[in-house]
């Protein structure tokens, strides 16, 4: 078994899919992926940038002389592309397959010279620290670009059991980082404590919980916020044609209009979800402190711009605070204020969350549950 090993790999044809599990791109068939045989591999497929330079996602083979690095290569980026390493590797982004190409057939490249032939069963840490010692033997070569050149070296050690023809059976340098072998001074051990168990249990449990559950809350969220938007910038160009008097009268109509709507569904006057600007409000009834009135969302509901016309907001002396008084003293408040409804806890059933206020209305702004 070992003298097998020592060999070369003599490949048949392999059609495995190069990318195995990469999302790609809309419309593109998966059957049509490179293949672990070919001669080059295109990854722009799986690549979502649009300024990606197509040479950093493609890599061809038949520019290598030899056929042992040629395998070699193929195996260390087949494994880098598809297999996650938690705590040590994520999968290489496809994007950056060309750097790593580069890296590691310097490093084949070494070790031919060196043994003959590429097996990495042979190589030892004289070999590695001869590796170093030539790597660092260029003066205008800088440390970091060392650090990265020899992490392949801790590549082929994490990633042994993933490797056919077989990787380092042992740890280079005895685990110490590829930068700090080089020399990179500002490199330090990551000396942070591990989160406890119970702390990333739940973190872990509540992310899950946001993909698996929650998602189509953010997303229908989203839509109804771009509905908003929309609906006011119409009702905007619609009232271009009053004057500034008019205007006022027709956004306090449809102010009055949300509040009867309201008042019908059993709801309150929206506020904020959280306090922000250092902005709050007092309840006159009950002395309790609580974020401010949502008034942007009132905008978006009767048509007014703020951000446009900063002289149109409806809580300016000018705007409508008596009827938004009003209607808090009749109809109290309700966290968040936007329609869209809540999908239940499973752990408590009950909403997840207050309703979305229209700044944490989508994933970007969604952190812990409130």
């Amino acid at each position: 078994m070992i003298v097998t090993a020592l060999l070369p790999r003599q490949h048949k044809r392999d059609d495995r899919p190069v990318l195995s599990s990469a999302p790609l791109k809309p419309g593109f068939d998966r059957g049509n992926l490179s293949r672990y045989s070919d001669p080059s591999w295109d990854l722009g497929p799986a690549v979502f940038r649009e300024n990606a330079r197509r040479c950093s996602n493609t890599v061809h083979f038949d520019s290598v002389e030899n056929a042992d690095i040629r395998e070699a290569l193929r195996e260390l980026l087949y494994a880098r592309l598809n297999i996650d390493l938690p705590g040590h590797r994520a999968k290489l982004p496809p994007a950056s397959v060309r750097q790593v190409f580069n890296q590691a057939r310097r490093f084949f490249e070494f070790v031919r010279a060196e043994l003959g032939s590429v097996v990495l069963l042979r190589v030892d840490q004289n070999l590695l620290d001869r590796y170093a010692r030539h790597l660092k033997a260029d003066r205008k070569r800088r440390a970091a670009v060392t650090g990265q050149l020899l992490g392949v070296v801790s590549d082929l050690y994490l990633y042994r059991d993933h490797l056919p023809s077989g990787g380092l059976m042992f740890q280079p340098w005895k685990g110490r980082a590829p930068a700090n072998v080089a020399g990179y001074r500002h490199v330090r051990e990551n000396r942070t404590p591990r989160i406890p168990e119970p702390i990333i249990t739940s973190l872990l449990a509540w992310s899950l919980r946001y993909v698996t559950v929650f998602a189509p809350d953010i997303f229908a969220a989203r839509d109804e916020m771009d509905h908003l938007e929309g609906r006011r910038d119409a009702m905007v160009q619609e009232d271009l044609a009053l004057d500034r008097e008019s205007r006022r009268a027709r956004q306090r109509e449809r102010l009055v209009a949300f509040f009867d709507q309201r008042r019908s569904e059993g709801r309150g006057v929206p506020i904020w979800t959280t306090a922000h600007n250092g902005a709050v409000r007092r309840d006159p009834s009950s002395g309790d402190t609580t974020p401010p009135v949502n008034a942007h969302l009132l905008h978006l509901h009767i048509g007014i711009d703020a951000q446009t016309d900063p002289h149109m907001h409806i809580q300016l002396t000018t705007g409508a605070p008596d009827l938004i008084e009003s209607a808090v003293a009749e109809l109290g408040v309700e966290t968040g204020g936007m329609d869209t409804p809540m999908s239940l806890n499973p752990d408590t059933g009950q909403p997840w969350r207050p309703h979305f206020d229209t700044k944490r209305r989508v994933s970007s702004t969604l952190r812990h549950p409130a």
